[in-house]
């Protein structure tokens, strides 16, 4: 993927030189790990020890269905005004959905002085990480469209139809029924195998390669209403197929029970004693070895401005909303006031909806000459740790050159 970019800047250079348009790079990247249950001020209270009241403490805030949700993005952008684009981005999304039965297991364990019994579903999660070489066009003032080539570096996805827990008393035994389906390319079973040692564990390097391919096609209209400028826009509607071999597809059911070890020496206890179940598991899962499609969660976004006349504390407002269709059990949904002065903009807005907890956002943009500079957050409630849920933020830097600076 660099050596694309490489030829394709090696093409483009004499072409700028003998342009005197102008053009403009964009950099834009953005980081954001959110959560639905577990604020900042029970997460710190929790890095070291903790005891029983931190654990109910804990377990007050999960609800019976949890997120978990991180996104990283990263791009460069070469645009002309004369509606042409190319840019180069690296993306990674990890997404996951978990009860609470799963946290209370993790926190007491399995050594309870009374029967349990707890179903673990739902339980469920997702990350694929891709890079993208993506073509632009503006066909009018109105309307534009683009379209990626994806280069797949990593995928898992599974999801269990069944996970029932049970546990005799004070751990007497445990007994299990299992059902999943599991696609991946991340080999995980060299992470198993070789999990004593992390630097001779070759799958650390599949990290970074090419398991998969696809494509993507985007498209953005603008136009204005009641006096405002509205923007409507559809992107990621495509998909990355996943090659073999390096691609992976299991599917399991099973049930069993496992007692507890009886041991007179703890020096006779050998690796077998706790490989023996996973073994069991390897020998009776379903591998299949096929190419896998991953239809890529598309992204709808609308928007919508409207200037404000003689207000001293804001010149405008606007809504805003966002669906990534397959990941957020509902739109999110935000409105922001903007208020300019000089060459600055600071905006302001609340969200709701999507995978975060209703919140405070902030965008801060400076205009120069040739430089346009932006901070922001999703996650803007830094003065009460209570109502935080995770952390956003997010940079972006616009400069214009023709070729004077070529």
């Amino acid at each position: 993927m660099r050596n694309i970019i490489f030829i394709i800047f090696l093409f483009l250079h004499p072409c700028l030189l003998k342009s005197q348009e102008i053009y403009s790079i964009d950099l834009i990247s953005d980081i954001g790990i959110h959560n639905s249950s577990i604020n900042a001020k029970t997460i710190l209270n929790s890095l070291a020890y903790i005891d029983e009241n931190q654990k109910q403490a804990i377990l007050r805030s999960i609800n019976d269905e949890n997120f978990f949700y991180a996104n990283f993005n990263n791009e460069i952008k070469l645009s002309s005004k004369k509606g042409y684009s190319i840019s180069y981005g690296t993306h990674l999304t990890s997404y996951g959905i978990f009860n609470k039965e799963l946290v209370r297991l993790g926190l007491y364990g399995n050594a309870s002085s009374t029967h349990q019994s707890l179903s673990l579903t739902p339980f469920k999660a997702l990350l694929y990480h891709y890079s993208n070489i993506t073509l632009g066009y503006n066909f009018s003032e109105n309307f534009s469209t683009s379209i990626s080539l994806i280069a797949g570096h990593n995928f898992l996805s599974t999801e269990f139809s069944q996970f029932d827990y049970n546990s005799g008393e004070y751990g007497q035994f445990i007994s299990y029924d299992l059902a999943f389906d599991l696609v991946e390319n991340i080999n995980l079973s060299g992470f198993i195998e070789n999990g004593s040692s992390i630097r001779e564990n070759k799958s650390i390097a599949d990290l970074f390669s090419v398991g998969g391919s696809g494509l993507s096609v985007g498209f953005n209209y603008e136009f204005k209403i009641n006096d405002g400028i509205c923007n409507l826009s559809v992107n990621d509607l495509g998909y990355i197929i996943w090659d073999i071999p390096k691609i992976n597809s299991y599917n399991l059911e099973v049930n069993d029970i496992i007692t507890p070890l009886e041991v007179n020496d703890f020096s006779e206890i050998g690796s077998n004693f706790f490989t023996a179940e996973i073994d069991t598991i390897r020998d009776i899962i379903n591998h299949d070895n096929e190419s896998y499609r991953f239809i890529l969660p598309t992204l709808i976004n609308g928007f919508f401005k409207k200037e404000i006349f003689g207000n001293k504390y804001t010149d405008a407002y606007s809504i805003s909303t966002e669906h990534k269709i397959g990941i957020y059990p509902s739109p999110r949904v935000s409105i922001d006031f903007h208020k300019t002065i000089t060459q600055h903009e600071f905006i302001l807005g609340y969200h709701l909806g999507g995978l975060e907890r209703n919140g405070l956002q902030f965008r801060y943009n400076v205009k120069m000459d040739n430089l346009h500079l932006q901070l922001f957050t999703k996650q803007a409630n830094i003065f009460n740790l209570n109502s935080v849920y995770g952390l956003n933020i997010g940079l972006g830097i616009k400069y214009f050159l023709t070729n004077k600076n070529l």
